[in-house]
């Protein structure tokens, strides 16, 4: 803490002094004597950006950010219209989903039905939703590594 004090006021021939105190607080920047030193030290190191430079990638950023965002919205349409099938007992259940793992339609052959216990039935129901699933998941990440590629990401990591 620094203290300095003013030059008296004149005032009715009296002299008061007026002490003001300076508080360095970390959060609002510090010792103003310690970051002008620092910056005398790093001075060869920093190279001034101007404020044309920093608006200009903002900007470019910018744009980047709404290509991303127009490109994920067409790839989300396109795996909302896309359809996936996973079948079951040899192809008499089908179960159809889009691309964004929404049902969309259960197929099951009349013939199936005849002589079939309940609990086969709900095993290959069950197996040809988890077909659907997985062969819907598998279109999403191949669809999202491509655009991950197209904007030079790195791939997705399964």
């Amino acid at each position: 803490m620094a203290v300095a004090t003013s030059p008296p006021a004149p005032s009715q021939g009296r002299q008061y002094y007026r002490k003001s105190v300076r508080l360095n607080l970390l959060w609002f920047g510090g010792d103003g004597n310690k970051s002008k030193q620092n910056e005398k030290d790093q001075g060869s190191q920093k190279e001034p950006k101007s404020k044309m430079g920093t608006t200009a990638t903002t900007m470019e950023n910018f744009k980047q950010s709404q290509e991303l965002g127009k490109k994920t919205g067409a790839l989300l349409t396109e795996l909302s219209v896309a359809t996936v099938e996973g079948t079951a007992a040899k192809g008499k259940i089908k179960v159809i989903l889009d691309g964004e793992q929404r049902p969309k339609l259960v197929e099951i052959d009349e013939e199936y039905f005849d002589g079939v216990a309940v609990e086969d039935f709900t095993e290959a129901l069950t197996s040809a939703m988890q077909d659907a699933y997985l062969k819907s998941t598998n279109l999403m990440e191949e669809k999202m590594s491509g655009l991950y590629t197209e904007l030079g990401l790195p791939p997705i990591k399964q």
